[in-house]
């Protein structure tokens, strides 16, 4: 792998972009997520103090966050017309082409400063130790390269290891892939679903029904058995309501949090329509394994899961080894997250081929697809 090692990052954001954002009398932030909360802390660490925050999202408005209540974004400039425009989102790049068919002007005064990976923002990080953790752990990052199974998925794995270092997006952009995430028609071809049809199809992390959707495309007017596990209670809600349009596909509803056992209590923020495991969270939320479904034929499992993929997984091991199931597996959550979970498929010693993917101009959306060796063959 070739690695820019010479251009390595600390200042996630650089100062020069701070002090200009520093010459506005007032500061808006574009993203009411955990995002807009890192962005709001590196600001204010900086001594910017923004004077308002919007959103995309309507169920986000006229709610308060901290002190600020959330309101879209025409209304928000409308109020503070000459302000400068702090883009927080992993949407980064689709809300500055809004903010510039809004107005082309206001993009003399907006930045994207979301450029952290998924941990360091969770983690409130304004300085970033990539460089120290990826030299620290090159020869485990040159054996996964090798190990992966397609020259595209070496590629990516350079390009996400050399946007960790250097936040330059153009390596993002070079990876990026324009197929539909999880239903990858260059990964997931026609023969590795008529393969995966007759099995449970395990939605892991099933947000609102959105991946739902995604595989009842996929797979035309096949008749589906999905089990979605769930954490959020109002996410599980939505996806009730949204099968009566899904017609006679069988959908179970799991409210509870794949782990690697069963019957626990964990905690669980719920965040509007997102949420994530805490250690000291408002909400306890009840485990469940994989196995513990003893499913008979599972086709796939599919894991999104805030960092819990790895728990999950370990849950699942019965059931991997007897099914050996394509898993589809997101890999940015942790910082570990591309080796732990590269060398657990491994260590099962089930045939797996894995690939690599990434679907986005931000640190979101790097997935890990692991397929088993005759299917590749079929494809």
């Amino acid at each position: 792998m070739k690695l820019d090692f010479a251009r390595v990052k600390e200042n996630i954001v650089p100062t020069d972009v701070l002090d200009e954002i520093r010459n506005y009398k007032n500061v808006i932030v574009f993203g009411a997520g955990e995002s807009g909360d890192w962005v709001i802390h590196l600001l204010r660490k900086n001594g910017i103090f923004p004077k308002a925050i919007c959103d995309n999202y309507s169920g986000k408005w006229g709610k308060r966050k901290g002190q600020f209540v959330i309101g879209p974004f025409e209304e928000t400039i409308a109020a503070y017309p000459d302000a400068a425009i702090c883009v927080a989102s992993v949407w980064g790049e689709e809300i500055i082409k809004q903010i510039g068919s809004y107005d082309g002007k206001l993009l003399n005064r907006t930045w994207d400063l979301l450029s952290t990976m998924v941990w360091e923002t969770s983690a409130g990080l304004c300085i970033s130790g990539e460089g120290q953790y990826i030299r620290d752990n090159l020869p485990a990052f040159e054996k996964l390269y090798h190990e992966l199974e397609d020259e595209k998925s070496k590629i990516t794995l350079e390009g996400l290891l050399n946007y960790r270092l250097t936040r330059d997006k153009n390596f993002l952009r070079a990876i990026k892939s324009n197929e539909d995430v999880y239903v990858d028609k260059s990964i997931i071809t026609t023969n590795i679903l008529n393969r995966m049809k007759d099995g449970i199809l395990i939605d892991g992390g099933a947000f609102d029904g959105d991946t739902v959707d995604l595989f009842i495309r996929a797979w035309g007017g096949k008749r589906l058995n999905i089990h979605c596990y769930e954490s959020g209670r109002q996410n599980c809600e939505i996806i009730s309501e949204k099968r009566k349009k899904w017609g006679s596909h069988r959908i179970t509803i799991h409210n509870t949090a794949l782990w690697s056992s069963s019957n626990s209590d964990i905690f669980f923020d719920e965040h509007g329509l997102s949420g994530k495991l805490e250690e000291n969270g408002r909400n306890k939320i009840r485990t469940e394994t994989i196995d513990s479904g003893n499913y008979e034929k599972v086709g796939l499992i599919k894991l999104d899961i805030e960092g819990a993929e790895r728990e999950a997984l370990k849950g699942g091991i019965e059931t991997i080894r007897r099914c050996r199931p394509v898993m589809i597996i997101c890999a940015y959550h942790l910082q570990d997250d591309l080796l732990v979970l590269s060398d657990f498929i491994k260590s099962l010693e089930c045939g797996y081929s894995i690939v690599l993917r990434h679907y986005m101009c931000s640190s979101g959306d790097t997935i890990i697809y692991a397929i088993p060796m005759e299917d590749l063959k079929l494809a």
